[in-house]
């Protein structure tokens, strides 16, 4: 199993750090209903976050 999927949890928090930026990319244009700039740099900062994240297990 580890020879086809050799980095598994880099790829789960990839997948999901993608959909974060995906929805702080939405929230940003104004597309949603929400539209505080408080929950704007929220989103944004738990997306950088979730890269953060995924960088510190690109090699585990």
């Amino acid at each position: 199993m580890l020879k086809f999927l050799p980095y598994p949890l880099f790829v789960l928090f990839s997948i999901v750090a993608f959909n974060i930026t995906a929805f702080a990319a939405v929230l940003q244009l104004n597309i949603l209903i929400i539209n505080a700039t408080v929950y704007k740099i929220i989103a944004w900062l738990v997306a950088v976050a979730a890269w953060i994240v995924v960088y510190f297990f690109r090699n585990r």
